[in-house]
């Protein structure tokens, strides 16, 4: 009987034993499944968080002397949605006419443009006049695109039914009905795998599939279909179907277009159709749903009529389901597949969307980990990145054909160009491009390139040379200093510059100088200034780069990036200023409210007047000197700048501004190569013809003369102030106080006797 009891005690225990095992086992892998599901959902968050941060461009803004028909404000108007009808009755739509245009804006007052010869005289905001109307922003990116990606977030309620439709019939139409695993699906997906005997179908919902896409690989294991589930489940569990579905529709791989993998529909209805997706119609929004099986095979550009009958599947399921009605598919079917035949690249400005994500990443007052919708307001002008990106590609293609010797077969080893355009005012980037093609090279030259500046570091010299300081020589635009060839000893050896062409020209005025770019006249001047000066000034407009104490600094023998060497030009172009500048404007969340904004600071770091006399001797550059070919080539207005050329040609420098723009070209290979290129032959046809263009839509008017800035007539043969017998006379500039002494070596006999009688006075009296 003890041992019957023992017996059973014993089998008890063994039983109580493995059950608490098989617990423990159950808490262990039911605990695991559970972190590894939370470290998935929090992943996936993240991802979600990003894509969906929207990077916007600068809002346009119309105002008188505005030029309708270079802005292209159709074009911009019809980006955003505006369609163009007879009367503009209706929200969302325009008209126009020679004299006058009227907008529609949404949810605001009625715009009105008075126009006369192309510009915009006038303005009113419903019965208001005022002097500027800012439109909305073009939506430029997800922040959260991988490089190479095109990626143009839209919320689900802009997402027309009719799309919505599309895609549900044709990827998952019990969507709204299962919680992330459709039984009967996987069911059909293991017998189809098992007559085949490979992993053929997925049977996946679009939640699975949209836990593949972002979450796993994609390999097509029994595992990893285990963890899609497993993950789905958790996705239904933590999000609602709508966003879900939105996330999806945002991520879906739609093709390649322009070289970029085209992803979410709103990114293909601009890749295929060229329209905002709430623009599609029935046949365009049954054609995306159909290429999400097979983007490439499907692809209304590469195979248009496999295209075509793929979308007619879809709108016949959609008939059949009670989507459409039968009038609406007849129609529908009948419609030939329109698409763009050479689909641009969707992605504007990508060297300098790039940035913007760096600098989202650098920023720690901006953090986006945990935010949805977020907007991000950048300081881009769609319209001058236009410009810029088409005289890049205009300029370069006019040097490989002039000088076929700069052509290379190898994408890699191109002649390659950056160009950046500032606000002069506030220092935002306006514009960037970083090479001649993002697809080939997504390294941004116009950021991280480090080149050397050669002569374009020139006036920074010349504004040391014409700033007064205690104890120092003091130079003016009249002076003059010798062109002649000279010889410095550098650490116990001979250094002998060269002028670029090596012709001197002897005695010249500093603006001669300046204007002709003449390296031994500069060398000389540094010398008498002081080179620890010149590294002073330099620092005083934002150069932080290792500046060394020789001879040939004043050539610009070190190296810089394009855009910390614009940076440092922006004093000279806004009367003394260093502005915050940046690249980002503002940021909100999903509801509109303000989370960080930029500053607009700007420190003065160097005087107004000495900034407009150094202005005023690169317009002379520009209008007589190395950049003269900018006029010729139809620059109008106040324009100043400055060449820039290094040995042998390996850089190509202009750098010039307006009053309210200015603009870097570098041109150059990547590896050093000479290029056998100067300033005025390979950066400044780039600059001029982006410049022309620019100021014919934003004119930038004078240059504004501060105060302690006087005018004098001089002889620049000797750069005195001229008398009646000077023979050659011009008008200069000075800082007040500064103007020269007469001229002695010109005038009559009595002028002569009477400066002879007031030497022999003012040594009588001493």
């Amino acid at each position: 009987m003890l041992f019957g009891w023992g017996g059973r005690f014993r089998g008890l225990r063994r039983w109580t034993l493995l059950a608490g095992v098989l617990l423990a086992m159950v808490v262990l892998v039911g605990g695991g499944l559970a972190i590894y599901a939370a470290r998935a959902l929090s992943r996936f968050e993240r991802v979600e968080a990003r894509r969906s941060t929207v990077l916007y461009a600068a809002p346009p803004v119309l105002r008188p002397g505005v030029n309708v028909s270079a802005l292209d404000l159709a074009g911009i108007l019809g980006r955003q949605g505006y369609r163009e009808a007879r009367n503009a009755a209706a929200a969302g739509q325009f008209s126009r006419s020679d004299s006058a245009w009227e907008i529609n804006v949404a949810g605001a007052a009625r715009v009105t443009l008075a126009v006369s010869g192309g510009r915009i005289t006038h303005l009113r905001q419903g019965d208001t006049a005022v002097q500027s109307v800012a439109l909305p922003p073009e939506l430029l990116a997800s922040a959260g695109a991988d490089m190479g990606e095109n990626i143009r977030p839209v919320r689900l309620p802009d997402v027309p039914t009719l799309l919505r439709d599309a895609v549900l019939v044709t990827e998952d139409v019990r969507f709204y009905e299962h919680g992330g695993v459709h039984p009967r699906g996987i069911v059909r997906a293991l017998w189809t795998n098992v007559r085949k005997g490979r992993v053929a179908e997925g049977g996946s919902t679009i939640t699975q599939q949209l836990v593949k896409s972002r979450l796993l690989n994609p390999e097509r294991t029994l595992v990893r279909k285990v963890n899609e589930a497993l993950l789905s489940t958790a996705l239904e569990w933590r999000y609602s179907k709508d966003q879900i579905l939105e996330a999806y529709l945002n991520e879906i791989y739609l093709g390649q277009s322009g070289g970029s993998a085209v992803r979410g529909v709103g990114a293909a209805s601009r890749a295929y159709f060229g329209k905002e997706v709430h623009q599609l119609s029935l046949p365009e929004a049954a054609l995306l749903a159909g290429m999400i099986r097979g983007p490439n095979n499907y692809s209304p550009v590469g195979n248009p009529e496999r295209a075509r009958e793929r979308r007619d599947v879809v709108l016949t399921r959609m008939r059949d389901l009670g989507k459409i009605p039968a009038a609406d598919y007849r129609r529908a079917r009948k419609e030939p597949v329109r698409a763009r035949t050479t689909p641009a690249n969707g992605l504007m400005a990508p060297y300098f969307v790039d940035y913007v994500r760096a600098e989202l990443e650098r920023n720690a007052d901006i953090d986006l980990a945990d935010l949805h919708g977020v907007r991000v307001y950048t300081t881009l002008d769609p319209v001058l990145q236009r410009l810029a990106e088409a005289a890049v590609v205009k300029g370069m293609d006019r040097l490989e054909t002039l000088r076929p010797r700069l052509r290379r077969k190898n994408p890699e080893e191109r002649l390659q160009v950056a160009m950046i355009v500032l606000d002069s005012a506030t220092g935002q980037v306006r514009a960037l491009v970083g090479g001649r093609d993002y697809r080939a090279s997504q390294f941004n030259r116009a950021v991280l390139a480090r080149r050397q500046p050669g002569s374009a570091f020139k006036p920074f010299v010349y504004l040391a040379a014409v700033t007064p300081r205690k104890d120092a020589s003091l130079f003016t635009a009249a002076s003059l200093i010798e062109d002649a060839p000279i010889t410095v000893m550098v650490d116990g050896k001979p250094w002998t510059p060269k002028n670029y062409d090596d012709r001197y020209e002897g005695p010249v005025t500093v603006r001669r100088a300046l204007e002709g770019s003449l390296n031994t006249a500069t060398v000389r001047l540094a010398q008498a200034v002081g080179l620890p000066v010149v590294i002073e000034t330099a620092r005083t407009l934002g150069v932080e780069v290792d500046l060394r104490p020789v001879p040939a600094l004043a050539l610009g023998v070190f190296e810089i990036t394009p855009l910390a060497l614009a940076r440092a030009y922006l004093p000279l172009a806004n009367g003394g200023l260093a502005p915050a500048g940046g690249v980002v404007e503002a940021v909100a969340d999903d509801g509109g409210r303000a989370l960080w904004s930029a500053s607009r600071e700007a420190r003065p770091v160097i005087g107004a007047p000495e900034a407009y006399v150094v202005t005023s001797l690169l317009e002379g550059v520009i209008n007589t000197g190395t950049g003269a070919s900018a006029r010729a080539a139809g620059v109008p207005g106040a324009v100043a700048g400055k060449t820039g050329t290094t040995n042998e040609g390996r850089d190509a420098w202009f750098v010039g501004y307006s009053p309210t723009l200015l603009a870097l070209v570098w041109v150059g290979f990547d590896d050093g190569t000479p290029a056998g290129l100067s300033g005025s032959e390979g950066a400044l046809p780039i600059w001029s013809e982006f410049m022309r263009q620019a100021l014919d839509i934003y004119p930038g008017g004078a240059f504004p003369e501060p105060a302690g800035i006087t005018h004098a007539k001089v002889d620049v043969t000797t750069g005195r102030r001229a008398t009646a017998f000077c023979p050659l006379v011009t008008t200069e500039v000075f800082l007040a106080g500064t103007e020269p002494s007469p001229c002695e070596e010109h005038g009559g006999i009595t002028e002569q006797v009477e400066r002879w009688w007031d030497k022999f006075r003012g040594w009588f009296r001493r």
